[in-house]
């Protein structure tokens, strides 16, 4: 269900291809209600309280919102410290990802490393020499 706008930020399409039933207007809601929370540890009921009737009615949309929520603990913006309970480790995501955008771009400027393969050395073991003496044991 994701909208084909190309206006559309890339992060909230990329954020739209982890959950299929909300649109990219419906994840920009998400979003916006994620920044008013104020306390830092909240429930996904109290998020799914801020959000419109028709997502807060959908119960295959309180899922993908759950799903959502999941990603942006993958990407690190949240966390969840126990089983229902969130926690936003940033006030916003874009807070968040400012300091990600600066770490990719010094990634970016570092340039590539050539690709060489290690030369494999061989080294051939002689064979023992015989000596023509004999040793004997007594």
């Amino acid at each position: 269900m994701v909208d084909a706008g190309d206006d559309v930020n890339p992060i909230i399409r990329m954020l739209g291809w982890r959950v299929r039933r909300l649109s990219l207007d419906e994840i920009k809601e998400v979003l916006a209600a994620l920044a008013s929370i104020e306390d830092q540890v909240f429930t996904l009921t109290d998020l799914i309280e801020m959000l419109p009737r028709e997502i807060r009615e959908d119960r295959r949309k309180r899922r993908s919102v759950g799903n959502l929520l999941q990603s942006l603990v993958k990407l690190g913006y949240l966390s969840k410290p126990s089983e229902r309970k969130w926690m936003k480790n940033y006030p916003t995501l874009s807070h968040y990802l400012t300091q990600k955008l600066l770490d990719l771009s010094s990634l970016e400027r570092m340039p590539p490393r050539p690709a060489y393969e290690e030369e494999k050395i061989v080294f051939h073991r002689e064979k023992p020499r015989r000596s023509g003496r004999v040793f004997s044991r007594r």
